[in-house]
């Protein structure tokens, strides 16, 4: 039996280290994201709450807290490798970077850094057109797939010392990549600082995708909240931290909105001085209003989805979750009625017999929407909306029986399609 992650605490601001930060909103007794069990296991479980502030220096959402998640990644397993609008997407923003930033470049001598590389995705398409790739993953399950896709990851969690042990030939990258990453990191400014030393300092390219404080506010994606995130920014925010740290935000529009994943603040960032850098952009200041209806919104999308599930959940009707990835674990988890779904589905759950941490939903792949009908699907993963209903369609399903995540945290209980 393994040893409960231990949880430490902040005394101040992540970014400016201010003490003016003040709480937000809380999530009580909420389990990682990752913490999958077995169904007859008795083992504890960890839950902690989850309690976001807002610096009111800075205006950094964040947590104040830290889980030492060491061994937690070390056995990390999520991957979206097998989605077609993961890969696509994945695609899309190597080709772009690609032709925007190095037109002029020998693929060859290209050399492409990913920290929190998982199993090689976003590496995968530099590397097919010609670019020298290297992962750096916490996960040795993934650094293995990865492994078996030509790419080579250095296991660990990436750290001030961590150039140490890249290789001589990538000590000084072209290209940085952080996917959802960057928003995990308990010190952003101590990596920042890290990054600046090796990114090449004449055309060197950061790019990173985090989540977007902004549509978390709008759509009241309270799952987003996360023990595994730290830091919650917004254009305003991102542009104040890198301006700070020796790097200019030279677009958040490298894809169009159409092509970006559900919640994707997604943005380029290069050295001050290189060939790329311009002016600093100036995003609006967020107002009062921003935070306050924000929180308003999250508070009352809780109490909508409960009612949801009061209501197609019942003795002469199935309901059935889709997507066990952090949206899906984290919503079950802030929930009271949670119990009431039938299963958790996902295209490639975390093993057999397994269940959901805190809410313990049993999670199961496709096969057993085909085998055990259920008359509604409610879809977490909705960035994958269309590609979900394509795929269960083959099994006899219909488009009205299932809905989206985003539209029942804003009270509407009709179908996606109907």
């Amino acid at each position: 039996m393994k040893a409960l992650p231990s949880v430490s605490y902040l005394k101040g601001c992540r970014i400016c280290k201010s003490s003016n930060v003040k709480q937000i909103i809380e999530l009580p007794q909420m389990p990682l994201t990752d913490a999958f069990r077995k169904q007859d296991t008795n083992d504890d479980e960890f839950l902690s709450n989850i309690t976001i502030y807002r610096c009111y220096d800075c205006n950094t959402v964040q947590t104040q807290h830290d889980v030492d998640v060491a061994d937690y990644y070390e056995d990390y397993q999520y991957s979206v490798g097998e989605s077609k609008g993961a890969s696509r997407f994945m695609q899309l923003l190597s080709d772009k970077i690609l032709s925007t930033y190095f037109t002029k470049d020998n693929k060859s001598s290209i050399k492409v850094l990913e920290v929190g590389s998982g199993d090689g995705g976003q590496l995968e398409p530099f590397l097919t057109i010609g670019c020298q790739v290297l992962g750096y993953e916490p996960s040795s399950t993934l650094c293995r797939i990865a492994k078996e896709k030509g790419i080579d990851s250095i296991q660990g969690l990436f750290t001030e010392r961590s150039p140490e042990l890249l290789p001589d030939d990538f000590k000084n990258p072209d290209i940085i990549l952080l996917s959802y990453t960057f928003d995990h990191l308990p010190d952003p400014v101590t990596f920042l600082k890290t990054v600046e030393k090796i990114l090449n300092k004449e055309k060197g390219i950061l790019a990173i995708e985090i989540h977007d404080l902004d549509k978390i506010f709008e759509r009241s994606e309270f799952c987003l909240f996360e023990h595994e995130h730290s830091i919650y920014l917004n254009k305003f925010t991102a542009t104040q931290l890198l301006n700070k740290l020796g790097f200019s935000i030279i677009t958040f529009d490298i894809l169009p909105d159409s092509e970006k994943r559900a919640n994707s603040l997604l943005f380029i960032a290069t050295p001050k001085g290189s060939r790329y850098s311009t002016e600093s952009m100036q995003p609006e200041i967020p107002s009062e209003r921003y935070y306050s209806e924000g929180v308003y919104q999250i508070k009352r999308s809780i109490k909508n989805l409960e009612n949801f599930v009061k209501n197609f959940a019942t003795e002469n009707r199935k309901l059935a979750g889709y997507g066990a990835g952090g949206r899906g674990v984290m919503t079950l988890a802030a929930m009271n009625n949670a119990h009431k779904l039938t299963a958790l589905i996902d295209r490639k759950p975390k093993g057999s017999n397994i269940i959901a941490p805190k809410s313990h939903v049993p999670v199961f792949g496709i096969e057993w929407l085909v085998n055990y009908r259920v008359d509604y699907i409610l879809v977490f993963s909705f960035g994958y909306m269309k590609e979900i209903i394509e795929e269960l369609s083959e099994h006899g399903y219909k488009s009205d029986q299932f809905y989206s995540l985003v539209d029942i945290l804003k009270g509407d209980f009709k179908s996606v399609y109907e």
